[in-house]
């Protein structure tokens, strides 16, 4: 697309992990959508913990801006009209294959383009809360908080178990704290309004709270 400009909006944890998958094209790195001048397209990984950013990315969007924003635990239903989600949690930005959830055409057609000019393989799903790959990470780490609460055996070693048994990357313990507890257990008290499989364990609760 000629004249396409992206800019991704995340911290530094995020822009590093990112850039793991060198880009086709240059890319500006933003702290916030008030800092966007003549892009046409951004990608916002901080919006799942600053609401704020909303009023920002629709007044860039109703100057013609293209606005993917990082909200796993949401659906398009609960975003302005338009908006674009991604699953952007820590521990998946590296990936080649990106969730992506989109209802305009159009839209979806320039955001192909985009996301293979920054080296990744856009995979439109199903607009649900938490996608596909969260959905069933938070449900490992879940179990591995019930298990660790029976006493089956400790942090490290279930880490090790999984990453062993299943060649995870990571086991579920380090994910919950790579993409941060408070998210896994956000998505899961969602996700148990739907079944009871996703209620929380009680003890990842009191990680949370403590």
């Amino acid at each position: 697309i000629v004249g396409m400009k992206i800019a991704l909006i995340g911290n530094k944890v995020q822009q590093a992990e990112w850039e793991t998958r060198p880009a086709a094209q240059a890319i500006d790195w933003l702290s916030h959508p008030t800092e966007l001048t003549d892009q046409t397209i951004c990608i916002d990984l901080l919006f799942e913990e600053k609401g704020e950013h909303e009023s920002a990315l629709v007044a860039f969007q109703k100057k013609g801006g293209v606005v993917v924003v990082n909200a796993v635990a949401k659906t398009c239903n609960e975003l302005p009209a338009g908006f674009c989600r991604l699953n952007g949690w820590t521990g998946f930005l590296e990936k080649e294959r990106m969730e992506l959830v989109g209802e305009n055409e159009t839209i979806r057609r320039q955001l192909e383009v985009a996301f293979l000019n920054l080296n990744r393989q856009p995979e439109w799903v199903q607009d649900q809360i938490g996608f596909i790959a969260p959905r069933v990470l938070c449900s490992i780490i879940n179990e591995a908080y019930l298990a660790l609460s029976e006493g089956v055996s400790d942090k490290n070693q279930i880490d090790l178990a999984m990453q062993l048994g299943t060649n995870y990357p990571m086991g579920p313990f380090a994910w919950a704290e790579k993409i941060g507890k408070a998210h896994v257990l956000n998505l899961l008290e969602k996700l148990s309004t739907e079944s009871s499989r996703y209620k929380p364990a009680s003890l990842l609760k009191e990680e949370v709270y403590a």
